[in-house]
């Protein structure tokens, strides 16, 4: 499905991070521009990023919304599993890309934005820890967060880690989510939508 259009982010925004690459290994005829863009301006008055508008004006906002259509968009010669193997598989993808879209973005933007003092700093680093151990405690189950190979679910979460790499996930936090540490690593390092820009992210060195 032949598409052209732009996409307007909010960089480096996990929210709107994965869209450039995607974009780019999908090999798609899509703008990536930002919100001080002059047609961003005009046709999303909300101010909210990601958004993505087609060359002829259909328009689209709301992270999710916006990766579930530029992933329908991908040539039929694309292999890559963006919603695993089965159906059970693509509502976990969805799932740990909701959680991290919502809760994730949340609880981390209130460490960085919202915590002005030592005492509330602490507290919303125990809510970081706490979210961070649902992430742990799948990925000692499985490879991935779907499963036994990397999907879409994936590829999105892994970004909010990387936003917060040394500032928030340092050494002394990897030391306590291993798993985490493993999964970032490999996803960084091996996934071709990714490691052309993320190869050798890594907190510890």
């Amino acid at each position: 499905m032949a598409e052209s259009g732009a996409v307007y982010l909010l960089l480096p925004s996990p929210r709107s991070t994965l869209f450039p690459p995607l974009i780019k290994y999908l090999n798609l005829d899509i703008k990536i521009s930002d919100r001080n863009d002059p047609e961003y301006k005009a046709a999303f008055p909300l101010n909210k990023a990601p958004a993505f508008k087609s060359k002829d004006g259909w328009k689209l906002h709301e992270a999710m919304a916006i990766l579930q259509y530029i992933v329908s968009l991908k040539p039929e010669s694309c292999k890559y599993k963006f919603y695993g193997n089965n159906e059970r598989e693509k509502a976990k993808v969805w799932q740990w890309i909701s959680f991290a879209n919502s809760d994730c973005v949340s609880v981390v933007a209130g460490y960085f934005f919202h915590s002005t003092t030592e005492e509330e700093k602490k507290a919303a680093a125990v809510n970081v820890n706490k979210t961070a151990s649902e992430f742990e405690d799948q990925l000692k189950q499985t490879k991935y967060l779907a499963g036994a190979e990397c999907t879409l679910a994936d590829i999105f979460c892994v970004n909010l880690f990387v936003w917060g790499l040394d500032k928030l996930f340092d050494k002394e936090f990897f030391a306590k989510h291993p798993s985490i540490h493993r999964w970032l690593r490999d996803v960084c390092d091996h996934d071709p939508i990714l490691s052309p820009t993320l190869k050798g992210k890594d907190a510890t060195k």
